[in-house]
């Protein structure tokens, strides 16, 4: 591997090597609603300085992850009934528009990741919940609208704990593989109105599993 260049700047890996560990731990429950995060030892442990790990906390507090609490600390933001009630309205008004638009535009490249994603079956739960970001992704880009793909990625990012959440529940991940089935079958048919009921029916049931872990 090449050596970085004299004058480079070394921080932009460790900033992104920072960030990505700790949303993958925030958002795969690791570190837990409500968790105080000690700096320094986030520092000790992932071997990094102050800098890349202070800016990595403040992108995930942008994102909804973390609540910065001057001169108190970091905490892992809770998971409330609110925030995941906005969630669910947004994702209904956003993801079902999205999937009749990707009907009318997906060509046989996407058509095919989906199958790839489907096939694939992961037992892991990082990997379940890589292969959930995937498939939606996909679908996004198929929509052909970039905009509407960059507000679902960030919406996915802070709907992804929740996700997370509801696979505690032994049957829904077998509900949400013939939920993924049933938009990927519409989206080959080019039926758009088949797409957004799929991917309505598909976030219902995320919605009614959820609300019955926070109840």
């Amino acid at each position: 591997m090449a050596k970085a260049r004299a004058g480079s700047c070394p921080t932009v890996s460790q900033n992104e090597r920072a960030y990505r560990r700790l949303k993958d731990d925030i958002v795969s429950l690791r570190l837990k609603p409500g968790d105080a995060l000690n700096e320094a030892g986030l520092c000790a442990e992932l071997g990094l300085g102050r800098t890349p790990v202070n800016q990595a906390l403040h992108r995930l507090m942008h994102e909804g992850l973390v609540r910065i609490l001057p001169r108190k600390g970091v905490l892992v933001q809770p998971l409330s009934m609110d925030e995941f009630a906005h969630l669910i309205e947004v994702r209904r008004l956003t993801e079902p528009p999205c999937a009749a638009l990707a009907a009318g535009r997906i060509g046989e490249a996407a058509l095919a990741q989906l199958d790839a994603i489907l096939a694939a079956r992961p037992d892991d739960l990082d990997a379940i919940l890589e292969s959930d970001r995937l498939f939606h992704a996909v679908i996004a880009e198929a929509s052909g609208n970039r905009v509407l793909a960059e507000v679902l990625a960030g919406l996915h990012g802070r709907s992804v704990r929740f996700w997370a959440l509801s696979l505690a529940t032994g049957h829904h991940l077998a509900e949400v593989a013939e939920e993924h089935a049933a938009i990927r079958d519409a989206l080959r048919r080019r039926d758009p109105d088949a797409a957004a009921a799929a991917m309505t029916a598909h976030i219902d049931s995320f919605a009614r599993t959820l609300a019955s872990r926070l109840a």
